[in-house]
């Protein structure tokens, strides 16, 4: 049953958003209190195709703001892309941006705020580290289209370039304002609903079995995996049903402030890699991973497990600790295969020769070293090995 409370309200921290049907006509008076005065609109050719591009370019339109619009971010965005918006963002004099789309849209157009205020390529951002601060405020606004990466809340942005897929991170990288309207997402199809979902989950177990102690972090993180697992089934099946899609939105939201407060654990430090040598979805990389990566951390985290798969319902109540463990691994495995995602990394495109690489990859992650269990690069390499 959805939360009767959940309609309408507003949220302070870590950054302002406005959530609830309907909240998308505020992004003018939005951008009015930011101070903008001319604004560019990041998204993609889906979203212009399906007459969602125009409508908030009319939005911004009516309240009086010039608007320039680039429709050409891609599902794994690269270099390219953020320059391409970095360069229409210098060129047409735009003082603010707003990113409409999925992770991929607000991620690229994190990318192009990072070439803004520094001036260097996103390699050297990641090589050097980011110092940097903005010399005049980034009227940055978010407004989501699909529920799971939850890069509206996050201080981080996932990026390729020719040389590997990286993660840049920054204080100054968190949206000014993020807009959360479930009618955003009601068009999303059912497998990538199912994909986007499969990122919440992970996010949520990955905060709650993180080695980084928050106890605020594992409340979030709780909601949020409690959240989705009851009404992400229902937002596949009916993506018109906006009490569940608002559940799952508020679900990605609260566990990307999880990931904030306490990081992630190796099932994202080892998927990274793997979009990073393989032309790979996250979603698939994740379901081939997780099962592996939790059975690995039985010895460390088999009591948190357990605890979740009682607040869930996926385990029995006489069930032993390892019991529920593990029936938590089956319900979640379970819910992959019924959304019909691969469960080999060879049907991603990876080979055995990938793993040495993979492995090195794997330990430069700050979510591998916040793994409940320690995972060094032997570990990672034979976790590769049997998920081929």
């Amino acid at each position: 049953m959805a939360d009767p409370a959940l309609s309408r309200f507003g949220i302070g921290r870590p950054n302002p958003a406005l959530f609830g049907p309907g909240r998308i006509a505020q992004l003018g008076e939005g951008l009015r209190g930011l101070g903008a005065r001319r604004v560019l609109l990041a998204s993609d050719a889906g979203l212009r195709a399906a007459g969602l591009v125009d409508r908030v370019a009319d939005l911004i339109k009516g309240a009086d703001f010039p608007v320039e619009v680039f429709a050409g971010v891609p599902p794994s965005p690269r270099e390219a892309e953020v320059e391409a918006i970095h360069a229409l963002w210098q060129d047409s004099g735009c003082d603010a941006i707003v990113a409409l789309g999925g992770g991929s849209t607000i991620d690229a157009v994190k990318g192009a705020c990072l070439r803004h205020f520094t001036g260097r390529s996103l390699d050297s951002l990641f090589d050097d580290g980011i110092q940097e601060t903005p010399r005049q405020p980034l009227r940055f606004v978010a407004a989501p289209t699909t529920s799971g990466t939850g890069s509206e809340t996050t201080l981080g942005a996932v990026l390729k370039t020719p040389r590997r897929k990286l993660v840049l991170r920054s204080e100054h990288l968190r949206p000014a304002l993020t807009i959360l309207g479930p009618e955003l997402v009601a068009s999303h199809p059912p497998r990538a609903t199912a994909a986007t979902g499969l990122d919440v989950l992970m996010h949520a177990i990955g905060v709650l079995t993180s080695n980084r102690p928050h106890p605020i972090g594992d409340m979030v993180g709780a909601e949020s995996m409690r959240r989705a697992c009851a009404h992400l089934v229902l937002a596949v099946a009916n993506g018109q049903d906006l009490a569940a899609r608002s559940e799952v939105m508020l679900a990605s939201y609260l566990a990307d402030h999880g990931i904030t407060l306490k990081g992630l654990d190796a099932i994202h430090g080892l998927s990274t890699p793997v979009e990073s040598l393989a032309d790979c979805t996250h979603a698939d990389s994740l379901g081939v991973i997780f099962p592996h990566v939790m059975r690995f951390n039985m010895p460390a985290a088999a009591a948190r497990y357990a605890w979740i798969a009682h607040m869930i319902g996926a385990a029995e109540a006489g069930a032993t600790e390892d019991e529920a463990a593990l029936a938590l691994v089956a319900h979640l495995t379970a819910l992959r295969d019924r959304f019909g995602m691969p469960d080999r990394l060879s049907a991603l495109g990876v080979e055995r020769s990938m793993i040495p690489e993979l492995a090195r990859q794997a330990q430069l992650s700050a979510a591998t070293r916040g793994n409940p269990r320690p995972l060094d690069t032997a570990d990672a390499a034979a976790l590769y090995e049997r998920m081929i």
